[in-house]
């Protein structure tokens, strides 16, 4: 039997595992490289350095003795899994002020050229908006995932030592 430690040290290694394995077929199928070129304000790799240093603290923590500093680190990692929320959320609204703002600042619209300029703008301010989101919110769920197993283990082990 294992103990509740090695047990959900095993299962945060295995989410972690298919987080990384999502992230490597996002790399394989050119999303990484979309993202970079698409993400103007590069918020989006901020938000998947935020969950790499979160994902290696979390597995720290599993093998962390001091109950009481674990608890109040898992505070800090929710803390972090909003972040990467809230750094999304701030993407978005930089994306559409990129969008709104240099979209429609030269515009005539007897000139294609410019029409075309002005559609381009407002597909850069799009994508920075949708991929700073979508990052975020992928990001954040992935570290709640990693604290909850976290958290249900302290949980147990505390029942255990009862």
């Amino acid at each position: 039997m294992l103990s509740p430690i090695r047990g959900s040290f095993i299962r945060w290694w295995v989410i972690v595992i298919l987080q990384s394995l999502s992230l490597a077929i996002a790399v394989y199928f050119g999303a990484t490289e979309e993202i970079w070129l698409n993400d103007q304000t590069k918020l989006s790799f901020v938000i998947l350095a935020i969950w790499a240093v979160s994902t290696l603290s979390i597995g720290y923590w599993h093998l962390a003795r001091n109950k009481s500093r674990v608890n109040y680190m898992t505070k800090i990692g929710w803390f972090l899994s909003e972040t990467c929320m809230a750094i999304g959320m701030i993407g978005t609204v930089i994306g559409f002020l990129l969008m709104l703002g240099s979209a429609f600042g030269n515009i005539n619209v007897a000139d294609t050229a410019s029409l075309q300029t002005a559609l381009k703008f407002m597909a850069l301010g799009m994508s920075t908006a949708l991929y700073t989101t979508l990052v975020g919110l992928v990001c954040g769920l992935y570290i709640k995932s990693q604290l909850v197993n976290l958290e249900h283990s302290l949980d147990r082990k505390n029942v255990l030592e009862r």
